[in-house]
């Protein structure tokens, strides 16, 4: 709890390959700690979560090629630094793969090199200030490991405000220049960010290749007489002013009944004059009690399709024509008078 409670800001970078961690696949992140110190406490698990301890915690998983995480490691410990400062940001690295080699580093390597022998620390006399550090293992020729495929964000919050959110693929930014963002490396976990109107679901992402600034979303959702509704999306690319997005006009704006969900397979489209967030289909539900699963949905489609209200049409006019002919066939009036041998010619008048 100690070693949380000193540190402005903690990141936590997990790993998801079950390699045993060592110092000597990650040239960047060794040459960042050569002239600092680095304390290694291997153990199996976490004693407690650095979020139930300190507010400014992040979640970086580390995916891709082993060059990479070392990339992503070093220049999101080098941004935290230049935010908190010096000595104020505590790193910690593990596997999401049960190991007994899941580390907490703070600052310079060991003689070694390794980051896998318990309990060894070395302190250097040096001028350079002491950061908070941490490192892991790999192997460039490993293959990378699949990306999935869909979004997924889960935001656990007060009683009743949490929020669950699913899309079958990565949701796109395009920008006024026309540019688009892909946002497919999430950072950290989504939270919650109740207000006494509103509930807002925020999702942080890498902006691209640049793992230094980040685009924050942030879904708002409002509540009355019932229902819940999608109020909009305000997006923050790194520092900058964030840009409010609209959803789609009634009746295709994300709505739903409380308890239920909102599921649409067609893309969802927040729009503004100088950007657009396109998710290609989409199943949300705010003011939950718990997120572990979605409740009832609530279809974009309704209850009557295009194709049902055209058979319905095509249906009465087929019946409207069969009353119509039933009625002029029951209005023929047949012949009760026939000529015979015996009986005189017939005569029909005009009126018969």
């Amino acid at each position: 709890m100690r070693i949380y409670g000193e540190q402005a800001a903690i990141v936590v970078f997990n790993n998801q390959d079950p390699v045993p961690l060592s110092s000597g696949y990650f040239p960047r992140l060794r040459k960042m700690l050569e002239r600092q110190s680095v304390l290694v406490l291997p153990q199996d698990f976490l004693d407690v979560h650095p979020d139930y301890v300190s507010n400014e915690t992040q979640v970086l998983t580390l995916q891709g090629p082993w060059s990479e995480r070392d990339a992503q490691m070093t220049e999101t410990f080098a941004r935290l630094q230049d935010i908190y400062g010096p000595g104020r940001v505590l790193g910690v690295l593990g596997n999401s793969v049960s190991q007994s080699q899941a580390e907490y580093l703070g600052p310079e390597v060991t003689e070694s090199g390794e980051w896998g022998e318990a309990g060894r620390v070395k302190r250097e006399a040096t001028d350079a200030p002491r950061s908070t550090q941490l490192a892991a293992a790999a192997d460039d020729d490993k293959p990378a490991k699949v990306l999935p495929k869909y979004a997924l964000y889960n935001a656990t919050g007060p009683p009743g405000k949490a929020a669950l959110l699913y899309s079958s693929g990565w949701p796109e930014l395009q920008w006024a220049d026309g540019s688009v963002t892909v946002l497919d490396t999430p950072i950290g976990e989504p939270t919650i960010k109740p207000t006494r109107l509103y509930t807002i679901l925020v999702v942080r992402f890498a902006d691209g290749d640049n793992t230094r600034d980040k685009i924050t979303l942030e879904f708002s959702f409002k509540q009355s007489a019932g229902w819940w509704s999608a109020a909009g999306v305000e997006v923050t690319r790194g520092r900058g002013v964030g840009l409010g997005l609209l959803p789609p006009a009634p009746p295709a704006a994300p709505a739903a009944v409380l308890g239920h969900a909102y599921s649409c397979p067609q893309p969802l489209v927040y729009a503004a004059d100088n950007a657009t967030l396109t998710f290609p289909d989409i199943m949300m539900q705010p003011f939950m009690e718990n997120t572990q699963k979605f409740g009832d949905a609530f279809d974009c489609i309704g209850f009557t399709s295009v194709p049902i209200w055209s058979g319905l049409m095509v249906s009465c006019i087929m019946v409207l024509g069969l009353a119509v002919s039933i009625c002029m066939i029951m209005d023929i009036k047949t012949m009760d008078r026939f000529e015979t041998s015996r009986s005189k010619q017939l005569t029909i008048t005009v009126s018969e």
